[in-house]
């Protein structure tokens, strides 16, 4: 609601709803990786000129806002190319930001090079990388059962999307193990076990097991380095909980 009574916007509830349409047909993978939007998804295009202050990137002309993770308000400007800086912001319907680079990258589609600084796809694993080697994407295993390489060096691991995780002793794909907040979560005994509800995996520096901490609720406090981190769509903003749109951006 917020997002459509934005200033300048040119989202209405007709391109929201053929959006919401669209990504029923979307697979999982796709889904995930956030990446490969329906055509219907992808931003309106708004008044907003380069600079104009903005929430939300339906508000742009150019159907980008640059909004920091720590911010509500950004800027208007022109769409992030591969290799454009992501330290700050975001990349846009189609890149992704990879980590150890702070660099707005294209995930690798089957068959391309990968290593940690050049990801692929959701779906797929990126095996036989070295430290001086590029790897390939491979599609990752997505059967219970089947066998898979939690490192990646001969085959593929097993897709998160389907629900799965290498167990390093079988070296099998098992059901991903799921904790509560306050549980347990990390390397516990032969597979990860991740956190539901929102919750992020607390772990502490040298370690690989720690505790699943719940979401912080809106207006609540929030640390995104040490958790809770917001119940997503809120962002962390001053240590606060807020959602987008809260705050007319001038």
């Amino acid at each position: 609601m917020d997002s459509l009574a934005a200033p300048k916007t040119a989202a209405t509830p007709a391109s929201d709803k053929t959006c919401a349409d669209a990504l029923a047909g979307q697979s999982c993978d796709a889904f995930l990786t956030g990446v490969e939007p329906p055509a219907a998804c992808l931003p309106q295009h708004g008044a907003g000129g380069s600079g104009a202050a903005c929430a939300f990137a339906a508000e742009c002309a150019s159907g980008f806002c640059s909004v920091a993770d720590d911010a509500l308000c950004g800027t208007c400007g022109d769409p992030p190319a591969a290799g454009a800086s992501c330290a700050t912001s975001g990349c846009g319907p189609t890149l992704t930001c990879v980590k150890t680079t702070q660099l707005c990258q294209a995930p690798g589609a089957a068959g391309a090079a990968c290593d940690k600084d050049l990801p692929c796809l959701a779906g797929l694993a990126c095996v036989g990388a070295t430290m001086t080697a590029m790897g390939a994407c491979q599609a990752a295993v997505a059967t219970a059962g089947a066998a898979c390489d939690p490192k990646r060096v001969t085959g593929p691991d097993c897709d998160a999307g389907a629900g799965l995780v290498c167990d390093t002793q079988s070296l099998t794909c098992v059901a991903q193990p799921v904790a509560a907040a306050n549980q347990p979560c990390g390397v516990i005994g032969t597979t990860r076990t991740a956190c539901g509800g929102g919750a992020t995996c607390s772990i502490p520096q040298g370690e690989t097991m720690g505790v699943c901490v719940a979401p912080a609720p809106d207006g609540g406090a929030c640390n995104v380095d040490s958790a809770p981190d917001c119940q997503t769509p809120a962002r962390c903003v001053n240590g606060t909980c807020q959602l987008p749109g809260t705050m007319t951006c001038s």
